[in-house]
């Protein structure tokens, strides 16, 4: 989270082994996409560096929006440094008794015609979440849209009974998506670590510059393909692995 000057994730809790002494924050040097031969071993590198400079706990930061590796393995950290920070008792109590679905849009900082890759419209969200109405257990189940821009274009959703939260607290919306049944993730950084967060399963758009896995509680979602409702059914009732 940029600019988390309230403390929604209290770092320290993500650091194993953390018992004592002051956590140090170090900057990862940016490396190019996980597909490239290259990347990893940079990487690595930096990594081996940044841990070599003392024998003192320490978190590493890799710049914003680093593209293309899966962060699915930093979840149980994000998890307990969010628990940790100044909203995580509120967090563990909306998530106990969650009765909702939660759908981030990303609005306000782009456009259809600025960032045409990441703009998600209208009938996107009419089709997926009919979609995700048919698994009888979520067929009813109230459907909240969070976002912090302006989403006059959204407004026709409030007729197939979805409630547009577009004025809230930035951390607050945090916690209630993250907290929800089912988590919707727009393209953003915002959505992504809320599902990163989450034990609920995620339904996430592809492609996107973050790897988005297609298994365990991710679904990976393909709009010309459709949701595979029988995974989020079994999701949803247990059955799944």
């Amino acid at each position: 989270m940029t600019k988390d000057t309230k403390g929604l994730f209290d770092l320290a809790r993500s650091t194993a082994g953390a018992s004592s002494g002051t956590v140090v924050e170090r900057r990862i040097a940016a490396t190019g996409f996980e597909y490239e031969d290259w990347a990893l071993p940079a990487l690595q590198r930096a990594t081996s560096r940044a841990a070599s400079r003392s024998s003192r706990p320490w978190v590493g930061r890799l710049a914003v929006d680093q593209r293309r590796w899966d962060q699915t393995p930093a979840a149980e950290p994000l998890r307990r440094a969010l628990l940790g920070g100044y909203l995580g008792e509120q967090f563990r109590q909306i998530e106990a008794n969650a009765d909702y679905i939660a759908v981030h849009a990303r609005r306000g900082d782009i456009g259809p015609e600025s960032h045409p890759d990441r703009w998600i419209g209208l009938a996107y969200y009419q089709r997926l979440i009919a979609e995700i109405r048919t698994v009888p257990a979520l067929a009813r189940m109230p459907v909240r849209l969070f976002t912090s821009g302006d989403a006059a274009d959204l407004r026709d959703l409030n007729d197939i009974g979805v409630t547009i939260s577009d004025g809230g607290e930035r951390d607050q919306d945090f916690v209630e998506i993250a907290a929800a049944r089912v988590v919707v993730a727009a393209p953003s950084s915002f959505g992504f670590l809320a599902a990163l967060v989450s034990r609920a399963p995620v339904i996430a758009r592809v492609p996107w510059w973050h790897h988005i896995p297609d298994m365990g509680r991710w679904l990976a979602y393909k709009e010309g393909q459709g949701l595979d409702v029988a995974r989020l059914d079994d999701l949803i009732s247990g059955a799944a692995p």
